[in-house]
């Protein structure tokens, strides 16, 4: 039988803290499993399945949605392809069910890529690379993008893994973010308002547990490190899980806490954190926005480390 997902590329490397393993898919460059030792880090799925909700893979050329899936260019209105059918929104990109092409691969590491050629309502060439890295800690993860077209291309990238600690149930486990905005959306998942998350429900400084209910939101306003770099926090009650952090280029981060995310014990919590370089909606609000000019490249980085109390 052949994977639903294409070839799965098996990557591994010894660590101090034990063998780190991933499987990445062919079709739209999926982190299918995140392991140290016999630790899930990731909620995976099986090879012969589609991704559930939309697990590990990379959206591009933009994350989230568009409403109705118009947007305006020079002038003239563009149509993207609806397939958010239920609320008419072109939702995560034009790469979700694209196959990705080898480009070099070691033992821990694998270096992907696709190209998007133009389709109604985005007529632009842009080749796109990701690269998955192993390390001592974690894992590293670069994405560049090259505008081939003969205009300036807008652009945004987003990557969209679920996240877990070992045994522990996802819904015990606790998100922290000192991210300082969040979009608060409409019936359809666009966003209507940003505020400020101070006060509200939606501020995750000082910790939430999955469990404590749904979120679907974009955060923005980002604390960020010495080096540039933004962090978001899953622990467990001891104060060991994971930090997924990402660069400057990367000024977004969605938060998905679905409760009906499938299993092999049946539906539960599962937590996405998706570092995203742009806003919802961005090709009207332009919130974030890239644009590259022709025979240029955008790069950016992301990933996730181990944190541990010892």
């Amino acid at each position: 039988m052949h994977p639903a997902t294409g070839q799965q590329f098996s990557l591994s490397l010894n660590t101090n803290a034990g063998q780190m393993t991933a499987v990445v898919t062919e079709v739209g460059a999926s982190l299918r499993s995140l392991r140290l030792g016999a630790k899930d880090l990731v909620q995976g799925f099986p090879e012969n399945a589609m991704p559930p909700k939309r697990a590990g893979v990379v959206m591009a050329p933009w994350s989230n949605r568009i409403e109705d899936g118009k947007w305006v260019l020079e002038g003239g209105e563009l149509q993207l392809p609806i397939n958010e059918v239920s609320l008419n929104n072109a939702i995560h990109g034009l790469l979700l069910t694209q196959p990705y092409k080898v480009l070099a691969q070691t033992a821990s590491s694998i270096r992907l890529g696709a190209t998007i050629f133009p389709v109604a309502g985005y007529p632009f060439v842009v080749s796109t690379e990701v690269e998955y890295s192993l390390r001592n800690n974690g894992l590293l993860v670069m994405h560049t993008a090259a505008n081939r077209s003969d205009f300036h291309a807008p652009f945004g990238l987003g990557v969209h893994p679920y996240f877990k600690f070992g045994e522990t149930p996802v819904g015990d486990l606790t998100l922290t973010s000192s991210a300082k905005s969040v979009f608060i959306t409409n019936e359809r998942s666009i966003p209507v308002e940003r505020k400020a998350v101070a006060g509200t429900e939606f501020d995750l400084s000082n910790g939430r547990r999955i469990d404590a209910g749904v979120l679907d939101n974009d955060y923005t306003d980002l604390e960020r490190d010495n080096w540039g770099m933004a962090h978001t926090y899953l622990l467990d009650e001891n104060g060991e899980g994971l930090d997924i952090w990402q660069d400057g280029t990367f000024k977004h981060v969605q938060y998905f806490t679905p409760n009906n995310f499938p299993t092999e014990n049946g539906e539960g919590w599962a937590v996405a954190v998706e570092p995203c370089t742009a806003g919802p909606n961005a090709f009207n609000t332009k919130d974030d926005l890239i644009w590259i000019e022709p025979n240029r490249v955008w790069s950016g980085r992301w990933g996730v480390d181990l944190v541990s109390n010892e």
